[in-house]
């Protein structure tokens, strides 16, 4: 991902209020560019063919020594779900209803 594109990703991220704190998001393009991890736009395209809704909140955490993105959304019903994923598979781990 060249320069433009990083920067018309954040302006997206950002203009759906996605915000990913910035040594997070540095770790994650570090390992995307290491091949290690998947790209976020990745998961993101799977969440809305396989979860539609709106995105609320991204995260970027590593846990038990696996990268996961954690996205948190509101469906077209109106519930609170978050979504764990494997960063380097894709693979949804989790999926869990909030109140």
């Amino acid at each position: 991902m060249n320069k433009i594109q990083h920067a018309l990703l954040i302006l997206l991220l950002i203009s759906c209020g996605i915000v990913i704190a910035d040594s997070d998001h540095l770790k994650a393009r570090e390992l995307v560019k290491a091949g290690a991890i998947l790209p976020l736009e990745r998961i993101l395209k799977q969440v809305a063919t396989d979860h539609p809704g709106h995105i609320l909140e991204v995260e970027f955490e590593q846990e038990d020594g696996l990268f996961i993105y954690e996205i948190e959304l509101v469906d077209e019903q109106g519930l609170v779900w978050e979504l764990e994923f494997d960063a380097k598979t894709g693979m949804l781990i989790e999926k869990e209803r909030e109140d």
